[in-house]
């Protein structure tokens, strides 16, 4: 599979902010100052010198626009260096000109930076919600624990190799901590049922990926995750639950889950099962390429030193698991 490199916006907005700068830098020198007609657009090209330190002080904030606002003045500087106009009052202007770049540049990074600040201080709050309510799942089940932060670092390992963006990382890294929030609506007789289920058990069981996606959908920051949920017991032959989905009609994000979820249920403690080493879980999974995965996906897993999944499972290890506690599902 042929990995896609992708340009990060922070720096299609950098390469904007370049070439505004020299454009505008260039036409500004290349204007004559004479005749009047040809002044006037001289001056109106000068104030658009204005533009890429406030855009650098929205977009990157205090240091982003103290980089192009130095930019900015030297052109400007060097330009009224060779053409320093006699009249005392054109004299000021431009002096003038020269510190309003700083103010206009800077405060707008202040501004970014603290609004940026805010911003994070509540994604970490949401995130540490987040997991409260995770960590509350996983308890329910008793055997789970650390089950959801395992997963979703293994789900995020995979798709960066995979060459998922950053930001659509983000919301698969939610999607696979919250994938079994819809066991809240699975009655304790049956998430907690020490024998095998019934057929009617497993009707209620096979409804958490369609209550759990009905749960999340009408949380705006978690539309994305909320497809993951829906769709993360599809498989990739269409066998899977609760919509039959096959091949890339599954989401990306819940086809790459299902390798995560599946490696860690095979090399996690369970009750009554010994859990199986790195290679054997592998051969599990490139067994069912095809079948339950994405051959694509399995790929990739495969390329990964499995001394990565080695560490994030160390990282999130369970707690020595009772003897006696009833299997999950």
């Amino acid at each position: 599979m042929q990995m896609k490199s992708v340009v990060g916006t922070g720096d299609k907005k950098a390469m904007v902010l370049v070439i505004m700068v020299i454009v505008v830098a260039f036409f500004h020198f290349a204007v004559p100052t004479v005749p009047h007609s040809s002044h006037v657009l001289h001056i109106i090209l000068r104030k658009l010198y204005f533009l890429p330190p406030v855009m650098a002080g929205a977009w990157f904030g205090v240091r982003g626009a103290f980089a192009v606002t130095l930019c900015v003045s030297i052109f400007f500087t060097i330009h009224v260096f060779l053409d320093w106009p006699g009249n005392y009052m054109e004299q000021a202007n431009q002096l003038g000109e020269l510190a309003s770049f700083w103010v206009v540049g800077l405060i707008p990074g202040y501004l970014f930076d603290r609004q940026k600040k805010l911003l994070l201080n509540l994604a970490h709050a949401n995130e540490e919600t987040i997991l409260a309510l995770v960590s509350a799942l996983d308890l329910r089940e008793r055997n789970t624990r650390l089950h959801s932060q395992r997963v979703r670092e293994y789900t995020l390992v995979l798709a960066e190799r995979f060459g998922v963006p950053e930001q659509e990382r983000k919301a698969l890294g939610i999607g696979a901590l919250l994938h079994d929030i819809g066991k809240i609506a699975v009655p304790d007789r049956i998430l907690l049922k020490p024998s095998r289920l019934s057929k009617e058990d497993w009707k209620e069981m096979y409804r958490h990926p369609a209550e759990g996606f009905k749960l999340l959908n009408q949380i705006g920051f978690l539309q994305k995750p909320a497809e993951i949920v829906y769709a993360h017991h599809e498989r990739f032959d269409g066998s899977g639950y609760p919509r039959g989905l096959k091949g890339k009609d599954i989401p990306l994000g819940a086809r790459l889950f299902m390798v995560a979820d599946v490696f860690d249920a095979l090399t996690s403690e369970r009750p009554y099962r010994v859990p199986s080493g790195y290679w054997e879980a592998a051969a599990d999974i490139i067994e069912k390429s095809g079948e339950h995965f994405d051959p694509e996906v399995v790929e990739v897993f495969q390329q990964i030193d499995p001394q990565e999944w080695e560490k994030i499972r160390k990282r999130f290890a369970d707690r020595e698991i009772a003897a006696g506690e009833p299997p999950g599902r």
